[in-house]
């Protein structure tokens, strides 16, 4: 299941989007403006990050550990979380 969640939009609407892939126990957050393309998502755990596939996200393909211990290595903060058990990463502000 994919959702698209749209941030404040303005002249730089691009930068502010942040797209949301849920499963029933985690929630993972992409930014493509942060995202560096230093490839720990998708080496660390490509049955859940699929790149060049659409959605590219899985985030039922793993367990939550699994995908929060990938999402900690990524060094943009393009990637974020939010688990049930209220686990959060999110982007440090600019």
């Amino acid at each position: 299941m994919s959702n698209e969640q749209n941030m404040p939009t303005g002249a730089n609407e691009n930068k502010s989007k942040i797209r949301e892939y849920a499963a029933s126990e985690v929630v993972i957050t992409w930014e493509a403006s942060r995202c560096q393309h230093a490839k720990e998502c998708v080496n660390g755990l490509p049955r859940v990050f699929k790149f060049g596939e659409r959605p590219w996200i899985d985030p039922a393909a793993a367990s939550v550990d699994e995908i929060v211990e990938v999402i900690d290595r990524c060094p943009s903060f393009a990637l974020g979380y939010r688990t049930e058990d209220g686990l959060n990463r999110v982007a440090p502000a600019d």
